[in-house]
């Protein structure tokens, strides 16, 4: 414990059982924390896309990582997640491809795991103590990717922190049905992206990973737009990535990423109907029948796939 730790007897009126009860809780007993500040290191962290090939994790490390990251915040005790750690090669050159290629690091990192909500234990669970459970399709998809999301970032945190890198992997949304196929997932088991775990080629994290000012994502006292100064600066910040980035040369600005992602005919709108027929596939509208369509979602297949707005 800290020299700086108060005895007992230090503060006026304070009960020491209470004090005793603080002991594993630092900044409770008023005692200087032991973790180092980490804000100028998570400044200038970065994803990592290019792995040694030859250099290994070891097994139990993996396992620590993904322990430490159990420990996130989660929703009413939940913890609505699983990673599925994928061994196989072949499933992994599968998932590769199912991703539309480009992402050669689901098979060049020292391990790939699908960061997943999981809604099926808390119905094996509830099961288990002869209690009802109902599937909440909109609930379990946003409770879930919250709770999921989190303990991700904690077993990435954990692996950078012992100099490993991680990339996560969004482009299994682009076939979401045959990635939960190929992992044999069962109902209420979802993927919502892929982690890579490996060592550095270079070392450590070269990319240059810009972002936008702080003003425009921390609003004080209520949210207000951007104004048009704050969306040039915006762009400003992002278009220094370009050059030897996996988004483009120097030519391209951000406005054309952005237009690729979120454009009528960008990714986002080609993956809706993709996630939809995935909640169906995985059970995730059982209680309402599992092949009735969302409610917004009158378009036929074909036109969904074509890359239509859903």
């Amino acid at each position: 414990m800290s020299d700086r730790t108060p005895s007992t007897g230090d503060r006026a009126g304070t009960d020491h059982t209470e004090q005793a009860d603080h002991v594993d809780r630092p900044a409770l007993a008023a005692a200087a924390a032991e973790v180092p500040d980490l804000a100028p290191w998570l400044a200038r962290r970065a994803t990592v896309r290019q792995f040694d090939t030859d250099a290994e994790i070891p097994d139990d490390e993996v396992r620590a990582m993904v322990d430490a990251g159990r420990k996130a915040p989660t929703s009413g005790t939940a913890q609505m997640y699983s990673f599925v750690w994928i061994r196989d090669s072949d499933r992994r050159e599968r998932i590769h491809e199912l991703c539309s290629r480009g992402t050669v690091q689901v098979e060049e990192a020292s391990h790939f795991l699908l960061v997943c909500i999981d809604i099926r234990r808390i119905r094996l669970l509830l099961e288990h103590r002869d209690r009802e459970f109902r599937m909440t399709p909109a609930m379990g998809l946003l409770e879930g990717s919250i709770d999921a999301s989190l303990a991700a970032m904690g077993v990435m945190l954990a692996a950078e922190s012992r100099g490993y890198g991680v990339c996560p992997i969004g482009n299994i949304l682009n076939n979401l049905t045959e990635v939960a196929a190929t992992a044999d997932l069962p109902a209420g088991v979802l993927p919502i992206f892929g982690l890579c775990l490996g060592v550095p080629r270079h070392g450590e994290a070269t990319e240059n990973a810009p972002r936008v000012p702080l003003d425009t994502v921390l609003h004080e006292g209520g949210y207000r737009d951007a104004t048009e100064a704050q969306l040039d600066a915006c762009y400003d910040a992002m278009n220094e990535m370009y050059g030897d980035s996996v988004y483009g040369d120097d030519r391209r600005e951000w406005q054309e990423t952005l237009e690729r992602y979120w454009g009528p005919n960008g990714f986002m709108n080609r993956r809706e109907g993709e996630l939809l027929d995935a909640l169906r596939q995985q059970g995730f509208f059982e209680a309402r029948g599992i092949d009735e369509p969302a409610d917004a979602d009158t378009e036929p297949d074909a036109d969904r796939h074509a890359g239509g707005a859903a």
